[in-house]
């Protein structure tokens, strides 16, 4: 049974590791991730590394060794690949149960990994299934071009395991979503609203004890809703990142990988562009309230720079974790009205982020259309190209969301725009439905 863990070297590196169950690490994962993805994020070497562990649980089951396979030359087949697809596509727990199962009865129940497949629950999505096909295939070829190409008959060898990427890829699952017409559910403008005011310390319904905690969570959870950022973003921010300017405060959102003063063995980084982003007066003075006041007192605190520290055990004074985040914060508080807060999700104060945006463009624009129509009017053409000037464009919306946040590419702005859009588009549907059902109503007499 293998095992993944995430070492942290000297200089700060993430570097995750499959340990086989002799506690030693195993050679050709590890080779793999020095060679190959040594250059990816660490969630990405471990989403690989996953993959490569759900691949030697499909070898425990079936009592085959794909290495071995290499070592004698024979390169696996198209029933390796049904079966392997099939594998990827179930859950880690329920393959889990089978090789509880086995180590118990020395054998495997495939009649239960059989009704497992035909259980929805116990499947994962067609992305998720793809990508570990894909990790899979990766890993393998990886393998096989440094064992083969020692062969006397590399060239046919080489020819077949070229031939079982093929395979592989033209087995991929097939989903019907794309990456960006692909809208996960989550809470409207309102939910959100009441589920921050639970956050307020001085609320009667908020769930943690100490004041610390209450006034750290309202504070993750505010610059959450101000900024837009990401979960990993906001718990990655140093005392450096917040500027004190006293009109216009604002807090910095930095790439600081691998960073030698993180202790997290999960680090909590930003994924896209560094940026600053404006936040209210009143947020920057809470934030120095901690700062200051409640984050000086821990003595552990000043042997790092992260803002947001935990309170409590034998954590306390380092860094907030992102699973401290989720299942004792967020988790928390959608416990007390699971119902209501079913669909809240922190990802999901990202997009209410761009969704108030959009509003805001609307206004912005509706105001200048009409002053644009009221200087039309008055025949003040100057007057009316100089309000032209101001209108915000679809590009010069994309070139915001882009700025404030941190994207690269111009496709990583757009979903925001065509999901308001889409919103919109809803709202005055609705609303010509109503008007036609009081037309029809009126004419049938009701």
């Amino acid at each position: 049974m293998h095992t993944l863990i995430q070492n942290i070297f000297s200089n700060g590196e993430r570097f995750p590791m499959l340990i086989n169950g002799l506690g030693v690490p195993d050679y050709w994962a590890t080779l793999f991730t020095s060679q190959e993805l040594r250059s990816q994020a660490q969630t990405s070497i471990t989403s690989c590394l996953s993959s490569i562990q759900h691949l030697y649980k499909w070898q425990e089951i079936n009592n085959r060794n794909i290495i071995q396979d290499l070592e004698n030359s024979i390169v696996p087949g198209a029933k390796f690949v049904e079966s392997v697809k099939e594998h990827c596509g179930l859950r880690s727990v329920h393959i889990q149960k089978e090789l509880l199962h086995k180590a118990k009865k020395k054998s495997v129940n495939f009649n239960n990994l059989k009704l497992a497949r035909s259980s929805a629950l116990s499947q994962v999505s067609c992305d998720y299934q793809k990508r570990r096909m894909y990790d899979i295939s990766k890993f393998i070829m990886f393998i096989g071009q440094a064992i083969l190409n020692k062969k006397r008959n590399s060239k046919t060898l080489l020819e077949e395991l070229y031939s079982l990427k093929k395979t592989i890829e033209a087995n991929y699952p097939k989903s019907s979503f794309s990456r960006y017409n692909k809208q996960l559910p989550h809470a409207d403008k309102e939910t959100f609203e009441e589920f921050l005011k639970i956050f307020n310390p001085d609320s009667i319904i908020n769930p943690f004890k100490s004041y610390d905690l209450k006034h750290r969570n309202f504070l993750l959870v505010q610059l959450l809703y101000w900024t837009g950022a990401r979960s990993g973003e906001i718990l990655s921010m140093t005392l450096d990142d917040i500027d004190y300017d006293l009109n216009t405060p604002k807090v910095k959102i930095n790439r600081r990988h691998d960073d030698v003063a993180d202790s997290r063995k999960y680090q909590p980084v930003t994924k896209t562009k560094s940026r600053e982003i404006i936040i209210p007066i009143w947020l920057r003075n809470e934030l120095d309230y901690y700062i200051n006041k409640i984050r000086s007192k821990s003595a552990s605190s000043k042997t790092h720079p992260y803002i947001f520290i935990s309170h409590k055990g034998k954590t306390l004074g380092k860094p907030v974790s992102d699973s401290t985040f989720y299942n004792r914060v967020i988790s928390t508080v959608k416990s007390i009205s699971p119902d209501l807060f079913e669909l809240v999700k922190r990802h999901g104060f990202r997009h209410l982020f761009n969704e108030k945006l959009s509003e805001r463009v609307d206004v912005h624009n509706n105001k200048l259309h009409q002053l644009i129509a009221e200087a039309e009017i008055n025949k003040l053409p100057q007057r009316v190209a100089e309000l032209k000037k101001d209108l915000i464009s679809e590009q010069q919306e994309i070139e915001i969301r882009m700025a404030l946040n941190g994207h690269s590419s111009q496709e990583s702005a757009r979903p925001y725009i065509e999901r308001h859009v889409k919103k919109k588009a809803q709202k005055v549907h609705k609303e010509m439905m109503q008007d036609m059902s009081q037309f029809i109503s009126k004419t049938r007499g009701n």
